[in-house]
């Protein structure tokens, strides 16, 4: 513990100006005592230098000299690598013209590239580099993460009564009917275990009919599902679904009983780390979202006279512009499940089906 209390020391005098001590500015000496046999000494040149510090992530700086003291040996650790940028936190680097930063996180996985250029990366992968593999446990709760996850569900529509629809021509077939959305989510820590989960994302309703015949159109008053098969009896239908996509925005408040707890694998070849995340305990919560509709089409897959053919076909279908609902998220460790109800109709006004027939969309699914 002696060695990592030294070389906090010298990360803390290393980021200073070299002129602060030269030139006898008297600066504030701050003492963090963590036990009887350990101490972080941090000197400053004034307030808001100490409060510069926290835009830096100590707890990287600790699993680093950690990772250090494994090897028995080390040689300099430095608060900034030369851009500034080493121990920033939530900081995703980008590809310059003579470097190599980058930084891509998805879900719970993580891919690092901190190399000079390309032709390093290169090398290294040609060179027989030994791997290196360790476990930790993340226990920092940083005020806002940010991260993408994918939402896949399944979807179907409620009717008036609150009931699946059964026999009627619009009747949606659950598997296959696909929900995929795209999502950009911050995660900012409130007080204790709350959480708030907030983003955008792109999102695709895909609804499959149950009867392969049946084709969604747009009628001169309402969306109306016909049975193509009882126009011409040659045709026989494979698949027939409606899509709709929208831009949403969401938030949802979450109980997160772990308090952002993490289980860590890191796999380092070189200036190469590749990191998964497992997440810990219990989580859940319960939100709202809104969206905003880009689009529409329909897809007819279908054989006639013995030769697959396929329709596709755009339009609004009397689609709702706005979407805007309730969504609940529950997870334990590293499974995400996800539920959302739209509170207004699919179809605008009395254009849904069968003279008005108000539909309220429902999915259900997981998240990656």
């Amino acid at each position: 513990m002696k060695a990592i209390i030294t070389t906090l020391l010298a990360i803390a005098l290393f980021a200073l100006p070299k002129t602060t001590q030269a030139s006898g500015t008297e600066g504030d000496t701050v003492i963090i005592e963590l036990s009887n046999k350990s101490k972080i000494l941090i000197y400053t040149e004034d307030k808001e230098a100490l409060k510069d510090l926290q835009q830096y992530d100590i707890n990287r700086m600790i699993a680093d000299l950690n990772k250090a003291l494994g090897s028995k040996k080390i040689e300099k650790v430095e608060l900034q690598d030369e851009n500034g940028n080493k121990y920033m936190k939530d900081t995703t680097l980008i590809i310059g013209e003579s470097e190599v930063k980058t930084r891509i996180k998805i879900g719970n996985l993580e891919l690092m590239v901190d190399a000079d250029d390309w032709d390093e990366v290169e090398d290294e992968f040609d060179d027989d580099l030994p791997v290196t593999r360790y476990n930790y446990e993340e226990k920092s709760i940083d005020r806002t993460s940010h991260f993408f996850n994918v939402d896949i569900g399944m979807n179907n529509w409620l009717n008036n009564g609150g009931k699946f629809p059964s026999a009627e021509n619009y009747t949606v077939k659950p598997w296959g009917s696909w929900y995929v959305a795209l999502n950009s989510v911050n995660r900012t820590w409130v007080t204790g275990p709350l959480f708030a989960e907030w983003g955008f994302g792109f999102s695709w309703y895909n609804w499959k009919m149950e009867d392969p015949n049946i084709v969604a159109e747009k009628g001169p008053d309402n969306i109306e599902f016909i049975d193509v098969q009882l126009a011409n009896p040659d045709i026989s239908g494979i698949k027939s679904r409606l899509t709709a996509p929208y831009v949403n925005v969401s938030f949802v408040p979450m109980l997160d009983f772990a308090k952002g707890k993490r289980k860590v694998k890191n796999l380092e070849r070189g200036s190469v780390s590749f990191k998964t995340y497992k997440k810990q305990g219990i989580r859940f919560g319960v939100g709202g979202y809104a969206g905003y509709r880009i689009g529409g089409n329909t897809k007819f897959v279908y054989r006639e006279d013995g030769k697959k053919q396929k329709d596709k076909d755009r339009g609004n279908y009397y689609l709702e512009n706005f979407r805007y609902g309730v969504r609940a998220q529950v997870g334990y460790k590293g499974l995400d499940l996800f539920a959302m109800y739209d509170l207004n109709n699919v179809f605008t006004g009395v254009r849904g089906p069968e003279g008005g027939q108000g539909l309220q969309a429902i999915t259900f699914g997981i998240t990656l």
